[in-house]
């Protein structure tokens, strides 16, 4: 991440934490309606002055700070959708706008959002999962309407960005490729004769192999509360895609219950006694995913949780190992499958934002071939606007976009079917390593949780 990356996050930090302050010291009491229905009318004004100092008008333009905000983890994870590039020459075409990001922590980063979305006091553009920003953010409610906007003609596929309503609120650089499973040294499988495991008992064998050498076999960084969910959100999704279709649906619609159903159990219990096993780290608890770049290039390890960002990192990182990727061999069939998540990184304008017309430049600025072009410096992705260059593959990406996106081998995550914010799920898996409750413990009591905030949220039968 370069200085001026750096700077724009320092500065929007203390913004954040200033308006943070003011919040608590006001509390949440019957005036937020009111600063509500002054938001709307000072968006009208604000809609009005934009126009008056757009890009094409005369006189004296405003200078005007655009935020946007997203958490540290889709940042880390899509750099392109934050290229310095793009934003500087942003910067350079309209010079009355300077662009802040306001980053937030991974495990608050939606009850934030939904905090300022409720408020009325957004930032101006919001980067998240399209699914979750659907079902978590409620976008069809909160955020502007963009069909008819310019970009949306550049878009090659339209279908990925529509919502179920039919409109489309955002704007997403890419086409989803990549995906999710165990990311492994390849170079350590080779020197000691081991093959990519096709069913679970083959991935234990592999682990006790090299547990006998005296190499830990899976490095577990959950210290963070998001990195054991790509374990779940991945095998599950992979689960009710084959053998339950409905099941998401069910769940929803209170028919049936998280420890209901014995396929979540058993994708626990299977990463639990790998640790109990002796197979991971003691300290998964005390180690985070920025720790996986040392942790794999010192050769001790020879798995971990990941994406192909993951292995894109490792690569970069350590140029002299090959690293590697392979799906989760957690239940039958699933070695054929790569689990790939939601469309991420795609930004939203909250209808309370202040600088609602400048947040639109910025978009229908990004959705131009040349910027799709720029960010690939930043990151591979496979466009999703007409005209732009196709990306660059490595042996790696390469390898994954033939063998499972592009020929259909692909399944989606568990989370982008979840209505609610899935935080105190993650926290319960924590808990389970911790020792503090068992995996069918953990299904009890998100089972409850879940049903509270499907009933907070007014979701019918809960």
């Amino acid at each position: 991440m370069g200085y001026r990356m750096k700077n724009r996050l320092i500065k929007a930090m203390g913004i954040f934490l200033a308006v943070a302050l003011m919040a608590v010291g006001c509390g949440q009491t019957g005036n937020v309606g009111t600063e509500q229905g002054g938001n709307e009318k000072n968006g009208e004004a604000e809609e009005e002055k934009s126009g008056e100092n757009s890009k094409e008008g005369g006189g004296k333009k405003d200078s005007v700070t655009l935020t946007v905000e997203a958490s540290q983890e889709i940042v880390n994870n899509i750099p392109y959708a934050f290229s310095e590039e793009n934003i500087e020459a942003f910067e350079k075409e309209y010079p009355e706008i300077k662009v802040e990001l306001v980053l937030n922590p991974d495990a608050q980063n939606t009850s934030i959002l939904q905090t300022k979305l409720a408020s009325g006091q957004p930032s101006d553009l919001i980067c998240y999962n399209k699914v979750s920003a659907e079902n978590e953010l409620e976008v069809a409610k909160n955020c502007v309407d963009l069909s008819v906007e310019p970009f949306v003609e550049n878009i090659a596929d339209k279908e990925i960005l529509t919502a179920p309503d039919g409109k489309i609120y955002g704007f997403a650089f890419e086409v989803k490729t990549g995906g999710m499973g165990v990311v492994y040294n390849r170079d350590l499988f080779e020197e000691k004769g081991l093959e990519v495991p096709k069913t679970y008992d083959e991935f234990l064998d592999i682990c006790e192999k090299l547990k006998g050498e005296g190499i830990t076999p899976f490095y577990g960084p959950f210290k963070d509360v998001w990195t054991f969910q790509m374990w779940t959100t991945s095998t599950w999704g992979y689960y009710a895609a084959k053998f339950e279709p409905d099941l998401w649906e069910r769940l929803n619609a209170n028919e049936i219950g998280w420890d209901e159903v014995p396929a979540f159990k058993e994708s626990l219990e299977k990463a639990y006694n790998l640790y109990k096993d002796g197979y991971m780290q003691s300290t998964v608890l005390s180690d985070d995913y920025n720790s996986i770049t040392a942790a794999m290039g010192s050769k001790e390890y020879a798995m971990t949780v990941g994406s192909n960002t993951t292995v894109r990192d490792l690569l970069n990182a350590h140029p002299d190992i090959k690293f590697d990727m392979f799906p989760y061999p957690v239940y039958e069939g699933e070695e054929e499958y790569l689990t790939i998540s939601q469309l991420d990184a795609e930004f939203f304008i909250p209808k309370d934002a202040k600088h609602i017309e400048e947040a639109k430049a910025f978009l229908n600025f990004m959705a131009k071939p040349e910027q799709c072009d720029r960010a690939q410096n930043a990151a591979s992705f496979v466009p999703n606007v007409k005209g732009a260059k196709e990306p660059e593959f490595d042996d790696f990406e390469g390898r994954l976009y033939e063998e499972y996106n592009k020929t259909g081998k692909t399944v989606l995550e568990m989370n982008a079917y979840m209505k609610v914010d899935l935080n105190d799920l993650w926290v319960y898996f924590q808990d389970m390593f911790a020792g503090v409750k068992t995996p069918e413990e953990v299904l009890i009591s998100w089972d409850a949780a879940f049903e509270e905030l499907m009933k907070a949220k007014g979701i019918e039968n809960f």
